[in-house]
């Protein structure tokens, strides 16, 4: 990690082989949660934010697969991932409880886990719920509203607009200072696949952000496993002001790491270069 103040020049260095990734599938309730495995070793579950499922954090896999089991998976109800009945509410109470079926799916643990944005929250009450299950965890950007103040908060509140999920999606991005859609050559990425998982963020998991309460009593013990991050280029914006909270909740330091909310996205290869060494 650079000095706290200077700016990165990120690279886009190629995704290394770390071998086969295989594909696994596991019952939970309401429904089937597709995940996927790379290298082996203890394990790593990475969780994205928005919309992603196993592939958005591919790249960032590739590059940390060397010596662990690294774990992604479409959040239920997105891509590959079936419900029951699509109409049902989601907490992330209940996506923190996918999160353990993989785990227990797999027999593996105690695990660490790293995740961003709203899969920070998953991440949070996964620890908190089921602190055997975990090794570690690192967090990114957690979008904690009840840390921060009423103005910063109000800087994230913007008026959605609910009849277009993806221009939703594009107002969520700007709020925090990042362009949605961009590859890693900049050319627009916005496969139509992927339209349901969108809509099904938009219209059902930003609900479960807004109502998230993290219960810092069941957490605060636990904050020699807990590592909270931020982006060196987000510090104008609400998800690195709820990371500072955190850490000044849990007392414990925040570590900047490069780029913004969306960097291990866009630039995984610097990114997990930073990442490795918070790893166990």
């Amino acid at each position: 990690r650079g000095p706290r103040g200077r700016r990165r020049t990120m690279s886009h260095d190629a995704v290394p082989s770390s071998g086969p990734v295989a594909e696994h599938s596991v019952a939970v309730p309401g429904g089937t949660i597709y995940y996927r495995t790379q290298g082996s070793g203890p394990p790593l579950v990475l969780i994205g934010g928005g919309p992603s499922n196993a592939d958005t954090l591919g790249a960032l896999a590739g590059h940390l697969a060397t010596g662990r089991t690294v774990i992604t998976y479409d959040r239920r109800g997105y891509s590959r991932s079936r419900l029951d009945d699509p109409s049902q509410p989601a907490s992330i109470a209940v996506h923190a409880g996918d999160v353990r079926h993989v785990l227990e799916d797999l027999g593996a643990g105690p695990a660490s886990v790293f995740a961003t944005s709203v899969g920070a929250l998953i991440g949070l009450e996964l620890a908190a719920a089921h602190p055997a299950t975990l090794a570690r965890v690192i967090v990114h950007e957690p979008p904690l509203g009840q840390l921060v103040h009423a103005d910063d908060q109000a800087s994230f509140d913007v008026e959605l607009d609910r009849d277009d999920a993806g221009q939703a999606l594009d107002q969520i991005a700007e709020s925090i200072g990042i362009t949605r859609g961009r590859s890693l050559t900049g050319s627009d990425d916005r496969p139509e696949a992927r339209r349901d998982d969108i809509e099904l963020f938009i219209h059902r998991d930003v609900a479960a952000i807004a109502d998230y309460q993290l219960d810092l009593d069941h957490i605060a013990p636990l904050a020699d496993r807990i590592v909270v991050t931020a982006g060196e280029d987000g510090r104008a914006f609400y998800p690195h002001r709820c990371a500072e909270a955190l850490a000044a909740a849990l007392g414990i330091p925040l570590i900047e790491l490069p780029g913004n909310h969306a960097a291990m996205i866009t630039h995984p290869a610097e990114f997990a270069a930073c990442l490795a060494p918070l790893l166990p």
